[in-house]
C-alpha cells in the first residue's frame, strides 16, 4: 500500500485542527479549542502576566486575568473566551461611583461609545465602569495576534481618554 503524499497546505490544516480535536476530548482550558490556542500562544511568546479560571458553564468559557496600566494607575482586565462565537476583552475603569454621579458619567460614556467603535464603556448599577472590547472569532479564526494587537490599542485608548474620564467622575457638582 502506497502511503499518501501530504502536502503544506494539508499538514497546515491538520495542525490547525489539532486544538479543535483536543478540545473535544478533554475539560477545562482544553474543553476550549480558542483558549487552548491563546494558551500556547501565550507559552510560546513566553508572556507570563496572564492567569486562567475555567468556569463550569454552557460555553466552557476560560477567563485570563491580568492587568493594564494607564496614566499610573492599574486596571483590572480579563480576557473571556467561550466557545460562542464572541471573545470579550473586560477592563474595569472604575468603581465606587455614587449613584449621585452616575447620571453624569452615563452621558459621558454613551458619548465615548459614539465616538469609538471598538470600545463599549457601561456602568452597572454597584456604580463599576467596564470597558469592553468584543471580537468574533470561530475556532478556525481565531487569531491570538489579534487579541494580542487589541489589547495595546486598548492601552492607547485609556491613555488617550483615562484623565478625562476621571476628570468627570471627580468633579464636584
Amino acid at each position: 500500500m502506497a502511503a499518501k503524499k501530504i502536502d503544506s497546505d494539508d499538514k497546515e490544516i491538520k495542525e490547525e485542527a489539532k486544538p479543535a480535536a483536543r478540545a473535544k476530548k478533554k475539560k477545562g482550558v482544553e474543553a476550549n479549542a480558542k483558549a487552548l490556542k491563546f494558551q500556547e500562544f501565550l507559552m510560546e511568546n513566553d508572556i507570563s502576566v496572564f492567569s486562567s479560571e475555567t468556569l463550569d458553564d454552557d460555553y466552557q468559557t476560560v477567563i485570563f486575568r491580568s492587568r493594564i496600566e494607564t496614566k499610573g494607575q492599574i486596571l483590572p482586565m480579563a480576557i473571556f473566551i467561550d466557545t460562542s462565537v464572541f471573545t470579550v476583552i473586560r477592563t474595569q475603569v472604575v468603581s465606587g461611583i455614587s449613584k449621585k454621579k452616575q447620571e453624569k458619567i452615563k452621558d459621558y460614556l454613551n458619548d465615548l461609545n459614539a465616538q469609538y467603535k471598538i470600545f463599549k464603556y457601561y456602568l452597572r448599577p454597584d456604580g463599576i465602569v467596564y470597558l469592553d472590547v468584543c471580537l468574533p472569532f470561530v475556532d478556525e479564526t481565531f487569531d491570538s495576534k489579534m487579541i494580542q494587537l487589541m489589547l495595546s490599542v486598548l492601552v492607547q485608548h485609556l491613555d488617550a481618554v483615562y484623565e478625562d474620564l476621571m476628570e468627570c467622575v471627580w468633579s464636584k457638582e
